[in-house]
This record gives C-alpha cells, sequence and structure tokens, in this order.
C-alpha cells in the first residue's frame, strides 16, 4: 500500500503549529517535536517519551519523520572518505561523501537525483535529472549520517549532486533550519553552497539575504571555453557572473570563493591566469583550484603537480590567494566531479600524498 503520509519537516511550521492546536495539545510540545527531531535524533515518533503518547500515535498516523533510509556505505581506505547511499521514498539513490579532517568534518550534500547541466568534466552530468530533493532529504542526509558518526559535522557544502540553486526554494528552507537556533544552530560561516553560475538566482540570493559562503563554479575565463566544458555558460557569460559574484559580496559581505577546476592543455595556460587574476579583483575572494579528477571515459586529463603548481604561483604573484585542493575518496569515486552513476569504470590513478602539499581548501 503506497504510503500517503507527509514527511514532517516539509509540512510548514506554522501548518504544524495549527494541527498541535486542533489536537488540543499546549503548543510548546510542537517545539518538543523539533528538538527531538533535530537536537536528540529521534528514529520515530514513538522515542519521543516528553510527548503525550496519543499526539505521539497522532503524529506517526500522519507524517513520516525520515524521508531517507541508508542503504550501504562505501569507505576510502586512503584518506577515511565516506560515500554514504540512501534511498529516497520512491527508491531513488541519494548520495552524500563525508570528509573527516582532523577536527573538521564536513559533509558533502546532494540537492537532486542527477543534474541537467551536464558539465563536460563532472560525472553527475552523466545521471539524467529525474526529480528535486526536498529540503527534508537534505536535511536527513546530515542527521542520518551524524547519527552515524556518532558526533555532528562542523561544516556543509551543497555541492554533492545536482545544481543547487536550481532547486532554490528548498535549498534555502534547508539552510534556514541548518542555521536557525531551533534547527542544527550551524554559523552561516560554516555553509557552502555551489553554484556553476545561475547569474539570477545568484542575484536573488543576496536580495533574500542569504549569508553563506558562495562558492561559483568559474573554471574558465574565455566564454568559449567556458561554453565547451560547461553548457550552461551559454546562458550566461563569464563577465555577467563575475558581476553576480560582486554583487553577492557587496549585498551580503560575505566572501566569495571561485572554484576552478585544472583541465591539461585546456584552461591551464599563463593567459588564463592573467584573465583570472584580473577578473577577481576588486573585492574579497579566493580561489580553489581542483585538479582534474578523471571520470570514465571523459575526455580530459589531470595537469601535472608541477603544471598545478606554477598556475598556482602565476596567481599569487598577481595577489590573488589561492589554494590547491587535495582529492579526496579517489579510490570510492567520490572526489570532487566524480559523484555519479554507482559504477563508474576506470577508477583513476591516485596521487601520492606527497605530490599534494600544496594546500587544501573547502
Amino acid at each position: 500500500m503506497k504510503n500517503t503520509r507527509k514527511t514532517f519537516l516539509d509540512v510548514p511550521v506554522d501548518d504544524f503549529l495549527e494541527f498541535t492546536r486542533d489536537q488540543d495539545v499546549p503548543v510548546f510540545h510542537a517545539k518538543q517535536v523539533y528538538d527531538w527531531y533535530f537536537k536528540k535524533g529521534a528514529d520515530d515518533f514513538a522515542a519521543m517519551t516528553n510527548i503525550p503518547l496519543a499526539f505521539r500515535e497522532k503524529l506517526a498516523s500522519r507524517y513520516s519523520l525520515h524521508p531517507l533510509h541508508l542503504s550501504r556505505k562505501d569507505v576510502s581506505a586512503l584518506d577515511g572518505t565516506i560515500r554514504y547511499h540512501f534511498h529516497g521514498h520512491d527508491g531513488k539513490d541519494i548520495s552524500a561523501v563525508y570528509l573527516p579532517d582532523g577536527d573538521r568534518l564536513s559533509l558533502c550534500l546532494s540537492t537532486q537525483v542527477g543534474c541537467a547541466y551536464r558539465c563536460g568534466f563532472c560525472a553527475s552530468g552523466l545521471v539524467p535529472f529525474q526529480r528535486q530533493l526536498s529540503a527534508a532529504e537534505m536535511l536527513d542526509q546530515i542527521l542520518l549520517i551524524q547519527k552515524d558518526q556518532a558526533r555532528p559535522v562542523t561544516n556543509l557544502l551543497f555541492m554533492g549532486m545536482g545544481e543547487p540553486l536550481a532547486n532554490y526554494t528548498q535549498v534555502l528552507q534547508s539552510i534556514r533550519w541548518i542555521t536557525s537556533a531551533q534547527g542544527l544552530g550551524m554559523s552561516p560561516s560554516r555553509v557552502t553552497l555551489s553554484t556553476s553560475g545561475l547569474v539570477p538566482q545568484i542575484r536573488k540570493l543576496a536580495d533574500d539575504g542569504v549569508r553563506v559562503k558562495l562558492a561559483i563554479s568559474l573554471h574558465a575565463v574565455r566564454d568559449e571555453v567556458r561554453l565547451k566544458i560547461m553548457p550552461v555558460s551559454g546562458r550566461f557569460g563569464v563577465r555577467e557572473l563575475i558581476k553576480s559574484a560582486k554583487y553577492y559580496f557587496q549585498k551580503t559581505k560575505s566572501p566569495v570563493t571561485f572554484e576552478y577546476i585544472l583541465l591539461k592543455g585546456v584552461n591551464d595556460h599563463l593567459a588564463d591566469a592573467i584573465r583570472l587574476a584580473y577578473l577577481v579583483k576588486g573585492f574579497i575572494n579566493h580561489v580553489n583550484l581542483i585538479p582534474y579528477n578523471p571520470v570514465g571515459s571523459m575526455p580530459y586529463e589531470r595537469p601535472s603537480p608541477e603544471s598545478v603548481a606554477r598556475f598556482q604561483s602565476w596567481l599569487r604573484q598577481r595577489g590573488v590567494p589561492v589554494f590547491v585542493r587535495k582529492p579526496k575518496g579517489l579510490d570510492i569515486e567520490s572526489a570532487c566531479g566524480q559523484l555519479g552513476p554507482e559504477a563508474m569504470s576506470n577508477t583513476p590513478q591516485v596521487p601520492s600524498k606527497r605530490k599534494w602539499r600544496m594546500g587544501a581548501a573547502a
């Protein structure tokens, strides 16, 4: 029989409070439900023992508490990265990547099943877009992984499968819960929202006063190159994208990160570094260089560590704060750009730790 219950967290707060009043239950019990969900990690309504039994039973008949269930974990033998696989209500596979690094415990969240943007270097584009994730499904990735790890994450990255700003309403709702005292109570400075460059949504994010760390997937400084590797750029040119980043900074005073994947012989020339330094000047930002993580039969190669270091040096000479992102989870196909179909062939050779000491950034 089909489950007709709504997911609890997808119900607007005002509607839930109204339902509570309709049951002749004091409203403070509604706050207790949220506390059990966010703070105490309840598996179901029955566990909420300080709430009247009759109300718990009514809640269980009307709502489901967790929209996801954990199906399996892939653990990297190289660095402890974990790729979590969840199933949604419709059986769709949803992945999140847990990135432990000392006291820094980052979690990379997915926002869609599949991706419609089909960047030419990214495995997520190999999964056809199927649907948006709800705010509850994004939050459940966090809560179920925290429960499995028995400790809270410290940093959240909206950088998994999907384009977050193409699911604007649900992503924004999840961020509000993440940063609110009633929810997870995390500082917005610990939340990074990545986008391939949807200019109207970047401007809307600024106008809505959403103060998180904005990460823009730039990846090329010439329109013709960006159009080839990122079809989304056919709608928005590089200059227009940079202007939207400056607008976001001016409105929110939150620094911007520019993600720049390095593809051998494509966007790693001195001319690219010079233009990149010119484009990002004039407001607070930094650049993350991402040496390409090979995906299946995609026609790109990772530059040598020496080429990466040279490109970084060119930017530093021009005053650009720049870091090189260390690849994590390569052996479980969970490094940046590899979050695609469950079974990918040609797992890339893993670079040695010695070669990747040039710096790391979230």
